[in-house]
């Protein structure tokens, strides 16, 4: 192939591989989900904080912080240009991550090309980057705003100037390998395998060397240069981990945090898998014909194959060439990669885990595009000697073609209209959070029962021109904030209402001229969740069943009780619900405690059940408690199997860290007596 076609076919894969990723990216996919949104907190922060350039992202169980920090660039390029920071930046940011990977991807094939001239053909390069350019797998992960997309790019980097400077011998390709392996290191833990796996190349690359002349002559001294020019590389690599280094020789605890929790995580729910069955379930992620994919509507049309049919065709004919002439450096370095990077799937949980083994998408494609080149070589090599088997070289544009079409349709067509996406991609908390962040100043808002530092949430009202901050947030399954008195403006109770079943039973009973202002519906027409309005000039007409004032302390007042007693199959529980008024900010962070008491027989108190907590399950601690506001706060006592009938008292309290309580007794304070039938 003349090298101005070459160029001209890369441009055309290049500008399909960005039409792909970038085609409807402000829709496709919906919503802002948990990674993405926590990224994008990190990233907002590392361009409007001068002093926050973290080494490591600590939150999340630990992520590498390059996807960050180039999604702070995005972040500031799209302001610059009349944009905003949010999802289709970071998007915007992943898809070219996907573009260059294609690129990389190109240049690694065009390396291995020259191992095995004889045999691939010199569009084999356009065959690969074709490829990884249009598998619905690697679409996928360009069009999200996480890390693992910058996998397949690292790893197709790393390989190319390996092999650029083994040929050459330059010493600025093998540095520029180095830094790419630190930058895997620094990407994400699914990457941690690509140095170990440009190691052994490396060192089988130089074992064939000593076995066989190199291509293009080069003698001792080019296997002098693998060698030095190899250590060069870890050397660089090795100087530019040394702040990471450091940073987890001060908290050893992250190093390990999250491979140990996807190692151990499933253990713990019961769905562990040998590596073995791991193993066999990434075998069949690319047999199209079975129904074995990955199941979560976030990564995948769930139990869909990672290549269609026409795609699969290629790659295990690719896989069965690469066995047979394994003698070949080209072969056995797609297939030790391809199995080097599905190592971390392997050995975790929930296999097959589609983002956690995305830097197999590369070596994928390396293997397609040596099945696809084998039929190609039908059209170059009988060429003008057997026209009609000629032809049959361009099977592997077909096939190219369908996989793309194919591709195209099962992403956009099939998976972006999945009801399912609407939870998988927090599309309903998004929206909310938008709202949240445009309503009007003063207005209270109260949202149950997500917190205010959940990344979807956190993000809208932190990062969005005119925001007035965070509502009040709750779990109303628990605790229930509300204004004693008269409220001298509208107050709005936003409530999940799948998560929290409990406050659209209660609101009735508060304020019975509430009003729903508006529902929020999911892609199925089923309520995600309400706005309920409380009218201006109201007052809530619930009291405790049982008056009980007494004057607690450091602004908090108790008014009275509610206490009943249920019966489950699992045993008893004592329902307690505590009437707070709030006089003035409590300066401390109190938990409170609940006990059911009797007197033994030598006449002092006996505990012999309760329930300590901070206020609603720690959803509401007394710090953010306001001034004027009346706290309905539950607590559930278990009662023991063998507990007697009779009276018991029933006493609470507080108390803080340090060992301070309120009342300043110590010892809490009688609310009255509960019988237990």
């Amino acid at each position: 192939m003349k090298l101005r076609k070459r160029w001209v076919g890369l441009l055309c894969v290049v500008l399909i591989a960005a039409l792909l990723r970038l085609w409807q990216i402000d829709v496709i996919p919906p919503g802002f989900h948990f990674d993405e949104s926590f990224e994008g907190l990190e990233a907002w922060r590392i361009l409007t904080d001068p002093a926050y350039r973290p080494i490591f992202l600590t939150g999340n169980f630990g992520v590498g912080p390059v996807n960050a920090y180039a999604n702070a660039l995005t972040f500031g390029l799209f302001q610059f240009f009349g944009g905003g920071a949010g999802p289709t930046a970071m998007r915007t940011t992943a898809a070219i991550f996907g573009v260059l990977g294609v690129i990389a991807v190109w240049g690694a094939a065009g390396e291995l090309r020259r191992l095995d001239p004889t045999r691939l053909t010199t569009a084999f390069p356009l065959f690969a980057a074709a490829f990884l350019a249009t598998i619905r797998w690697h679409i996928h992960f360009s069009r999200m705003g996480i890390e693992p997309i910058i996998v397949p790019l690292e790893w197709a980097a790393a390989l190319w100037l390996l092999l650029l400077g083994r040929r050459r011998g330059n010493w600025l390709a093998y540095a520029g390998c180095g830094v790419v392996m630190a930058a895997s290191i620094y990407t994400y833990q699914g990457a941690w395998i690509i140095p170990p796996l440009m190691v052994a190349v490396g060192a089988l690359l130089w074992w064939h060397d000593r076995r066989a002349p190199l291509p293009e002559g080069g003698g001792g001294g080019r296997r002098a240069s693998l060698v030095t020019g190899g250590l060069a590389a870890i050397v660089t690599a090795g100087v530019l981990l040394v702040p990471l280094v450091l940073f987890f020789m001060q908290q050893p605890d992250l190093f390990l945090l999250r491979p140990e929790q996807i190692a151990t995580g499933s253990a713990a729910a019961g769905t562990h898998q040998s590596p073995l069955e791991s193993a066999w379930a990434y075998v069949l992620m690319f047999v199209p014909l079975v129904q074995a994919g990955d199941l979560d509507p976030r990564r995948n049309i769930p139990g869909l194959a990672a290549l269609n049919i026409w795609q699969a065709i290629p790659f295990w004919l690719g896989v069965g060439l690469a066995v047979w002439r394994m003698r070949n450096p080209v072969y056995w370095i797609a297939l030790l990669s391809l199995g080097g990077l599905l190592l971390p799937g392997v050995l975790s949980e929930y296999a097959p885990h589609y983002h956690r083994v995305l830097g197999a998408a590369a070596p994928v494609a390396i293997l397609a595009a040596v099945g696809l080149d084998a039929i190609w070589r039908l059209w170059v090599t009988r060429a003008g000697r057997r026209p009609a088997l000629a032809w049959a070289g361009w099977l592997s544009v077909l096939l190219l073609v369908a996989g793309t079409v194919v591709s195209a349709r099962d992403y956009f067509l099939r998976w972006a209209p999945l009801p399912d996406l609407y939870y998988a991609f927090d599309v309903g908390l998004w929206e909310i959070g938008q709202e949240i962040a445009a309503h009007p100043p003063g207005a209270p808002i109260y949202l149950t029962p997500r917190s205010a530092d959940h990344p979807t949430l956190a993000f809208a009202w932190e990062t969005q021109p005119g925001s007035h901050g965070a509502p009040v947030t709750f779990d109303g399954r628990h605790i229930f904030p509300l204004t004693a008195g008269r409220n001298p403006q509208a107050e709005t109770y936003i409530t999940l209402e799948d998560e929290d079943f409990r406050t659209r039973l209660l609101l009735p009973e508060l304020f019975p001229t509430a009003t729903v202002d508006r529902e929020v519906l999911d892609r199925q027409g089923r309520t995600y969740a309400r706005y309920y309005v409380r009218g201006a000039d109201s007052l809530p007409q619930r009291e405790p069943a049982t008056a009980a004032p007494v004057d607690v302390g450091d602004g908090i007042h108790l008014t009275g009780y509610d206490a009943q007693r249920a019966d489950f199959d699992t045993g008893a529980i004592l329902y307690v619900q505590l009437y707070w008024d709030v006089d003035a900010a409590p300066s401390r962070d109190w938990t409170v405690f609940t006990h059911l008491v009797t007197q033994g027989d030598d006449g002092s108190a006996q505990v012999v059940a309760g329930a300590d907590s901070r206020p609603g399950a720690g959803s509401l601690p007394t710090t953010r408690w306001q001034p004027g506001w009346r706290i309905l706060d539950e607590y559930q006592i278990v009662l023991p199997d063998d507990l007697p009938p009779g009276e018991y008292a029933l006493r609470a309290g507080l108390y803080a860290p340090d060992g301070m309580r309120l009342p300043d007794a110590g010892e809490g304070f009688e609310l009255g007596e509960v019988r237990l039938e």
